[in-house]
C-alpha cells in the first residue's frame, strides 16, 4: 500500500471510529500499532489532533476508564478524506465504456479542479471566495 493510500486508510478509520464514539475521538485501545505511528505522521501535516490533557481526562470520564491518548480528524483531515475518496479508483477501459458513455482524458489539475468543484458544499475548509463559482463558469 502506498503512503497515501495507507494515509487515507488511518483518516478513514479515524473518522469511522470517531462518528461511531459520538465524541469524534478515536481512543487508545481502538487502533492498531501502525495506524498508532501515522496518526503522530498525520498530526504533523495538521490532518490530525490529539487530545489534550484536560480532552484526556473528560474522555476519561466519559468512558469510566483512563483515557491515555486519542486522536480526531481536523477539519483540513476531513477534506483530505473527502477528497482522497473522491478520486477515481478503477481505470474505465474501452470495453466498460457503454454506449452513452465516452472516455475523457484530463490531466491531473483538471481533475483537481473538478474535485473541488464537486466537493466544495462537503468541505470544512471551504475553497477561497469565489472560487468554486470560478471552476464551475470555466469552460
Amino acid at each position: 500500500m502506498r503512503s497515501g493510500e495507507r494515509a487515507l486508510s488511518v483518516l478513514e478509520a479515524l473518522r469511522e471510529r470517531g462518528e461511531a464514539a459520538g465524541h469524534g475521538w478515536t481512543l487508545d485501545t481502538e487502533l492498531l500499532p501502525p495506524h498508532l505511528q501515522q496518526v503522530n505522521a498525520l498530526e504533523n501535516q495538521a490532518l490530525v489532533e490529539l487530545a489534550s490533557k484536560e480532552d484526556r481526562a473528560e474522555l476519561s470520564a466519559l468512558e469510566g476508564r483512563p483515557v491515555r491518548w486519542a486522536a480526531r480528524l481536523t477539519p483540513y483531515g476531513h477534506d483530505t478524506l473527502a477528497y482522497g475518496q473522491s478520486r477515481p479508483r478503477a481505470e474505465l477501459s474501452s470495453g466498460n465504456a457503454g454506449l452513452n458513455r465516452q472516455l475523457v482524458e484530463l490531466i491531473p489539475s483538471q481533475m483537481a479542479a473538478l474535485r473541488v468543484r464537486d466537493l466544495a458544499d462537503q468541505l470544512r475548509m471551504p475553497p477561497a471566495d469565489g472560487l468554486a463559482e470560478q471552476v464551475r463558469a470555466a469552460s
